[in-house]
């Protein structure tokens, strides 16, 4: 019998783009654990802490809501790259907003709420294609070498941009920043951007998880930041990351945020082997709050009822996409085929114990862009209930019939996914099974394959079909431009419709949200009709933690990690004790 959903070792998500698949989401979604039988487990914090010189942070006089190390578990796990600038993965990029400041940063990605970082205010707009950013005067480098504490200044944020604009194709954001038209520096703490054309996006643009503020000293004579240059001016410093086992940071006393924050003295990731290391450390205190999954959820809870839960969608997705050059992938009727039939449903109730949502292109949690669920569930694919089911059903088995009417289907049609989330969800194994059933699809071949591999496929166009997680995402702008648009950076498909590339254009002009929405849902529509690319479902994922945590934060993707900033844990609280 299969292990269900919680209870398998633990695997890394990956995302899967264009240029290659990539680490995925920061463990927020549903730990998979085995008993861990022939692995060994992963450290302790207090392993961490004895284990390894300086990783514990420097313990300071306890002042109320001041103080301690905060414990939780999550994936560590990172790409081939420490470079801020570089990195897609996202455990990685989210440790490093822990590390590093931007100009603006997002206070509720949710609910698309920017707020001032190194920035001082909200930047002065004198026109549509200028933003003027006045610094914080008490931002300044962490107090390491080579930096030693020294003033945040313009021209760390100009270089910051310029490297990525005059970098190679290692740069994943250089497109992003082909909007600027030029940057000046009237003096060191003012910097003026000035813009080719107005753009709706433009905050987020300043806020997002590539947007990190970095100094010249720090990138070494390869311009590429490396494991010990990790020196930035965000709330807390850095102190170590083992992949797939911990990782850990410390209180940087002189955080420009204010109100004498970070609270914590340090925040500790650890990476669990199994369902029993989550709980045994929940239970002696030795972690202080877990992100997982809801089947692992309601296991802890039973087994440690004065856990305080929190729950949050998460734009992780798990998706499809189709090569076009490729048959019978350049026949539009089989793709809908493949797609209507696959029952969404029933993935979320194997991957997530039900605790999660079917999805347009933009993620469900997204909901400032994604297609209405009213609208949605009218939709092919996504119709409820048994009557709904049936309905989809008959349009997907009409569609591949008329496609056999025509063309002979082949005998063989692999279907590519990576090794390490096929071990972990068997999502192409339940891709093959719902086809079998609901077409009599006998052909589906799953095909586990090696992160490198996977990445060499889809550049060359040799993996007509493939399935995995991907990342998701916070603006429309990411969603839409670097997969679809005719110039788009990840749009290996390849897809070349020039409605849906003047759709794309439109919405980066337009700077009236409610118009520019009313564009993302027009994209989105004709996304659903063109079965390029598919996101199938995301997961509601759950962080548990002991009641004297307070303000753990929690949010729909990655790069969020700077509100640690704000946490806290109260040492007045019963529950602390015996911590």
């Amino acid at each position: 019998m299969r292990e269900r959903l919680g209870e398998k070792r633990v695997s890394r998500r990956w995302m899967l783009g264009a240029m290659g698949a990539t680490a995925g989401a920061a463990g927020l979604a549903a730990l998979r654990c085995s008993d861990g039988d022939g692995d060994s487990p992963a450290p302790t914090p207090t392993e961490i802490e004895n284990g390894t010189p300086g990783a514990s942070p420097t313990p300071r006089q306890q002042d109320g809501k001041r103080g301690e190390t905060l414990r939780f578990t999550g994936f560590v796990a990172r790409d081939q790259t420490f470079d801020p600038h570089k990195t897609q993965a996202g455990p990685f990029y989210g440790h490093q907003a822990l590390i590093y400041s931007r100009l603006l940063a997002y206070q509720d990605q949710a609910k698309g709420a920017i707020v001032p970082d190194l920035a001082a205010a909200m930047p002065e707009m004198p026109d549509g294609q200028t933003m003027v950013f006045r610094l914080n005067p008490n931002a300044r480098w962490h107090e390491l070498a080579p930096l030693n504490g020294r003033s945040v200044t313009a021209a760390d944020v100009k270089y910051s941009i310029e490297r990525q604009l005059a970098g190679d194709q290692s740069f994943v954001r250089k497109a992003q920043w082909s909007v600027i038209d030029g940057i000046d520096i009237p003096n060191e703490r003012t910097v003026t951007f000035k813009l080719k054309s107005p753009m709706a996006a433009l905050h987020h643009l300043f806020a997002d998880v590539h947007s990190f503020i970095v100094a010249p000293e720090v990138s070494g004579d390869k311009n590429d930041i490396g494991s010990t240059a990790q020196v930035g001016s965000g709330p807390f410093q850095w102190v170590e990351w083992v992949d797939g086992r911990h990782a850990s940071v410390r209180r940087n006393p002189n955080w420009h945020g204010g109100d004498r924050r970070p609270n914590l003295d340090g925040v500790s990731l650890v990476q669990p082997a199994s369902t029993a290391t989550v709980e045994g450390a929940l239970r002696t205190r030795e972690v202080d709050a877990a992100t997982v999954g809801r089947v692992l959820a309601d296991k802890l809870k039973k087994a440690i009822p004065q856990l305080t839960e929190t729950t949050m969608g998460h734009s992780q997705f798990f998706g499809m996409r189709f090569s076009l050059g490729n048959d019978p992938f350049n026949d539009l009727r089989f793709r809908s085929a493949v797609t209507i039939a696959l029952d969404r449903r029933a993935m979320i109730d194997k991957f997530f114990g039900g605790s999660g949502g079917v999805n347009p292109w933009v993620s469900w949690p997204m909901t400032d862009w994604a297609l209405p669920e009213t609208e949605l569930t009218t939709s092919p694919g996504y119709r409820p209930g048994a009557g709904g089911r049936g309905e989809d059903l008959r349009e997907a088995r009409a569609l591949l019939e008329a496609f056999k009417s025509e063309k002979k289907l082949k005998d063989d049609l692999p279907l590519f996914v990576l090794q390490e989330t096929e071990a972990a969800l068997e999502f192409g194994a339940t891709i093959k099974a719902q086809l079998a059933e609901s077409l009599g699809l006998e052909q589906v071949r799953v095909v586990p394959l090696p992160l490198a591999e996977l990445a060499r496929l889809l550049l060359t166009g040799e993996a007509p079909w493939a399935a995995a997680p991907d990342n998701g995402w916070i603006d429309l702008d990411d969603w839409v431009y670097p997969y679809f648009h005719a110039n788009g950076t990840k749009n290996s498909f390849p897809l070349r419709d020039a409605e849906m590339t003047a759709m794309i254009d439109a919405q980066r002009v337009e700077l009236d949200k409610n118009a520019r929405r009313e564009i993302g849902y027009n994209i989105q529509r004709r996304l659903l009709a063109l079965n390029v690319g598919v996101n199938l479902v995301s997961e509601r994922v759950v962080s548990l933690a002991w009641p004297y945590v307070k303000g753990f934060p929690l949010d729909t993707a990655d790069g969020y990690q700077h509100r640690f900033a704000d946490c806290w844990i109260d040492q007045a609280d019963p529950t602390f004790r015996g911590r």
